[in-house]
């Protein structure tokens, strides 16, 4: 069995779910401004990404039931659910790029300004940039850019999660299920908005370890923990916390690892600049440990890179070297490398019934190093060798 083609197929059957519920909901719209709208939502949604939320569902499910074409479109409910969260999180940090190209807010500010016809030409003459009132127009217009582009974000935040309580209502599982599932999808919206607001307001008030670990549990956790949950819940067999302890460390190993990407990651690759979390002073956990770790010198070298948005590369350069100077970066990588070791070790055994021979072979074969996405990539390998599926995937 091969991993990378089984939840390369898994990945493929997903975004063509996705793309049948959009047109299928595009055929009942009849206002053309908003079915450009659903449209650009829909864009976004599919968008890059390994869809490993929707996987985690459907993985979750035949662990422990036979495959069900129904739990496919479940399955989708998380990505329109973390497609929300993207747009919203983009338009209050001010993004402008995602997976190498413009964000939601980014797209629509760009329909506005072309809209208006703003006329930029008097600002290339240089006295209007010294006279009274030269830049009146200028800043009005920015003002007007960024209310727009906020409130559209906002608006198609919310229609895609309700959308992605549509997907579930739409799945053909028994009402009592469906039922069930839909509570737990609402709880999961507002944890997740929980976790979002903690976020903000740990980036005005600052914060230590034990607090921005609470905040992922909320922001980050809650989208690995609640696809599992779903994915148990409707086999109607599993206990739906079984798979608690895992989501939890894995998405705590995710998120530092994704921390880690934002300043030494390759931007080509992370389809987003590497020194955005640095120029918006984000208190992310290699933040913190250089803010605890740093002597007195580089301490408030730091504090005048951290959130200054016009730092140099220069800048950005010297924190990185505190970063690694002071320990934090390694910290940073054993934390995350403890966290994969905890979550490899919560798989719940009951999964690990069949072909044992077999498995064990593979498993050991199997190499899991420190990133995060091969742990994740570790428990979809144990579900596809240690169950029986009917899914024609893994045929």
């Amino acid at each position: 069995m091969d991993f990378l083609k089984v939840t390369g197929e898994l990945k493929k059957e997903v975004e063509e779910e996705i793309k049948k519920f959009f047109e299928t909901e595009l055929q009942t719209i009849e206002n053309d401004v908003l079915r450009d709208f659903y449209k650009d939502l829909r864009h976004h949604t599919l968008l890059g990404g390994k869809r490993l939320r929707p996987i985690m569902c459907i993985m979750a499910y035949c662990g422990y039931a036979d495959y069900n074409p129904n739990i496919l479109r479940v399955s989708i409910a998380f990505e329109l659910l973390h497609s929300s969260s993207l747009i919203l999180d983009d338009a209050m940090d001010e993004d402008v790029l995602r997976h190498g190209e413009k964000t939601f807010n980014a797209i629509y500010a760009d329909k506005f300004l072309k809209s208006t016809r703003f006329d930029l030409t008097p600002y290339y003459d240089g006295g209007n940039w010294i006279k009274k009132d030269g830049l009146t127009q200028l800043l009005l217009m920015q003002r007007a850019i960024s209310r727009y582009s906020y409130a559209l974000s906002v608006l198609g935040s919310n229609i895609l999660y309700a959308l992605s309580g549509q997907s579930i209502r739409s799945s053909g599982f028994d009402n009592p299920i469906v039922t069930k599932a839909m509570i737990m999808q609402r709880e999961m919206y507002k944890k997740l908005n929980e976790g979002q607001l903690l976020d903000i307001l740990m980036e005005q008030k600052g914060g230590n370890e034990d607090k921005y670990f609470e905040m992922i549990d909320h922001k980050t956790g809650i989208l690995f923990t609640y696809p599992l949950r779903i994915g148990l819940l409707l086999t109607e067999k599993a206990d739906i916390h079984s798979l608690d302890n895992y989501s939890t460390n894995l998405s705590r190993a995710f998120q530092v690892h994704d921390d880690i990407l934002g300043v030494f990651g390759d931007e080509n690759t992370t389809g987003k600049p590497v020194d955005s979390d640095i120029k918006e002073g984000k208190n992310t956990l290699l933040v913190i440990k250089t803010l605890e770790c740093a002597d007195e010198n580089q301490l408030k070298k730091a504090k005048t890179i951290l959130g200054n948005r016009n730092a140099s590369s220069e800048d950005i350069a010297e924190l990185k070297d505190i970063m690694k100077s002071c320990g934090a970066l390694d910290y940073c990588i054993e934390k995350e490398s403890q966290f994969i070791k905890a979550a490899k070790g919560s798989i719940d055994s009951e999964m690990k019934v069949y072909n044992k021979k077999k498995v064990l072979e593979k498993l050991f074969k199997y190499n899991i190093n420190i990133l995060a996405r091969d742990q994740q990539k570790y428990f979809f390998y144990t579900f596809c060798c240690n169950r029986k599926f009917s899914l024609k995937f893994f045929s």
